[in-house]
């Protein structure tokens, strides 16, 4: 009888809040978990967390080429599946973003997602049964909103990404996808907005349950979709 092999999982930005929780989702669910982090002192904050959970962390800054690609050749394949949650948000006037702060947001939302979904493609298309990637865009992608345009800009790529490679990758049985959280609860968006009513809000947790149902065999039926996780907000 052939063995059957411990699905892997990548699941990019393992330090942040979601990614934490996505990482632990996957764990539990059987997979062999692996993560990025930036730099090697956010990897050693993590030793009493989730390495102590048996999950293996790479250090590697996802904007640039050569570290993406040699993250890759760490994990190995098939790669079952990608879950980028690498991201981060600007807010303020429009007429008032400068450039830096352009191309931070660049590199951090989008040139980072591309990079590793372009690099995931070899592992994904290996995986026996097909195999599944999530990106993360926002609730403001979808919409509008004041004061938000930059990441807002940069998010909207990612829906117009996962449409256009669902369709290029599909006949190898990957699908690609994402979701587009509200603000979610926590902590560090409890001391930003103390005003706000919280129970509103999608908790990680919730948010990594959605992402853990595109990975499923039933998820496969969705592909090149952008998701809304808003909660009641």
């Amino acid at each position: 009888m052939a063995l059957i092999e411990t699905p892997r999982a990548l699941v990019t930005g393992g330090n942040g809040n979601l990614g934490q929780a996505v990482a632990r989702r996957l764990a539990s669910a059987g997979y062999e978990v692996h993560v990025t982090v930036r730099d090697e002192a956010t990897r050693a904050s993590l030793a009493d967390g989730l390495m102590k959970e048996g999950l293996s962390v790479h250090v590697g800054d996802l904007s640039n080429d050569a570290d993406v690609r040699r993250i890759f050749d760490e994990v190995g394949r098939p790669l079952a599946a990608l879950v980028a949650t690498v991201g981060g948000f600007h807010g303020g006037p429009f007429a008032e973003v400068e450039e830096s702060t352009i191309d931070f947001q660049y590199r951090l939302n989008l040139k980072s997602a591309i990079l590793t979904l372009r690099h995931a493609h070899a592992g994904l298309a290996a995986n026996p049964g097909g195999a599944a990637a999530v990106l993360v865009a926002n609730r403001p992608a979808l919409s509008s909103g004041p004061g938000v345009a930059v990441t807002t800009a940069m998010k909207a790529a990612i829906v117009s990404l996962v449409k256009s490679v669902a369709e290029e990758w599909k006949s190898e049985g990957i699908t690609v996808n994402a979701i587009a959280p509200g603000i979610m609860d926590t902590p560090e968006n409890r001391r930003a907005m103390p005003e706000a009513d919280p129970s509103l809000w999608p908790t990680p947790t919730q948010v990594a349950h959605a992402i853990g149902f595109l990975l499923t065999a039933e998820g496969a039926l969705i592909t090149g979709a952008t998701i809304p996780v808003f909660g009641r907000s």
